[in-house]
């Protein structure tokens, strides 16, 4: 099996962590984004990088040549953002990704990995049960209405092509790299707010509930694919999280206990946006791959607190 592994998106924390933790399983490793690569992150030299805009295809797809194993990091909007224009979303998050895999029908590449949004596509749980891979989608969002849109569009290009797909659906993503300034969900918010002293406007009086997954438990999630020997399907589709659901309260406590601060919070009205209860199932993963996370909530947010005070 040949160990190379193309990030297209991984200039962001995700696809840095990534490059890292594929790094030490000695994958040969691309890096591509589309503006400024922080190479001081990595763990080695050795990883690649290469600046380019995912429009321009023909040129992703010069630099993927030879690369077995492609994951799709690219996204242009977070997932808290309304976008007045879905036709803007489409363009910016969608054509791309349709482009690229149209003309990927004959490439080389064996598998494409797709990070969609289990946090965001299934919606809100109505009964506070756990959302399965069957469940119907049903966004809220642009982000995850773009989603959808695109693991459609993956699962019917593959189902043409000589590469297989996995469509991965992530709970909400944390760990070291995450951008404080812009923080994305309410790990990044909170751990901001204790830096800097801020208020958190807390939605919903802090019982929504969420699914967390350490980043690195995520990066052994797409191991596991990669290693995967096919059973006959071209696509498979997975929720990827922690099937443990942690109100935002729950995640303020635990991160003043670590930090041993304070977090002043101002209460507000649950969003158009906010799902109350969005807990994934992960059996499908467990059963079929193998995977189980290994990071509880504790150790994930003392280890981003840990790389926060030495960074």
């Amino acid at each position: 099996m040949s160990k190379s592994i193309a990030l297209i998106g991984g200039s962001g924390f995700i696809g840095t962590n990534l490059a890292n933790f594929f790094i030490e399983k000695e994958y040969d490793v691309l890096v591509i984004g589309r503006s400024l690569i922080n190479k001081e992150r990595f763990l080695s030299d050795k990883i690649k990088t290469s600046l380019i805009d995912v429009n321009h295809t023909s040129k992703l797809l010069e630099v993927i040549d030879g690369y077995d194993n492609v994951v799709w990091l690219v996204n242009n909007l977070l997932p808290s953002l309304k976008m007045d224009s879905l036709v803007d979303d489409f363009n910016l998050n969608v054509s791309p990704l349709v482009k690229f895999l149209e003309l990927c029908k004959d490439s080389k590449m064996k598998r494409f990995i797709f990070v969609s949004s289990g946090g965001t596509i299934y919606g809100d749980s109505v009964d506070n049960n756990f959302f399965t891979e069957n469940c119907e989608a049903k966004p809220i969002s642009a982000y995850g209405m773009s989603k959808i849109i695109s693991e459609n569009y993956v699962e019917y290009i593959t189902r043409k092509t000589n590469f297989d797909s996995y469509i991965l659906r992530p709970s909400n993503v944390y760990g070291n790299f995450q951008n404080l300034l812009k923080p994305q969900g309410i790990i990044g918010y909170a751990f901001n707010a204790v830096l800097n002293d801020t208020t958190i406007e807390l939605f919903g009086e802090g019982m929504v509930t969420r699914d967390f997954v350490h980043v690195f438990d995520f990066a052994s999630a797409i191991e596991r694919c990669i290693e995967n020997t096919w059973a006959g399907r071209k696509v498979e589709k997975y929720n990827v999280g922690s099937q443990n659901g942690y109100t935002i309260k729950q995640i303020i406590d635990l991160i003043k206990e670590i930090t041993d601060k304070d977090i002043s919070t101002v209460s507000k009205p649950l969003r158009e946006f906010d799902c109350l209860y969005n807990v994934l199932d992960i059996s499908k993963i467990k059963n079929n791959l193998g995977w189980n996370p290994k990071i509880d909530i504790k150790d994930g947010l003392e280890s981003v607190w840990k790389w926060m005070s030495i960074k």
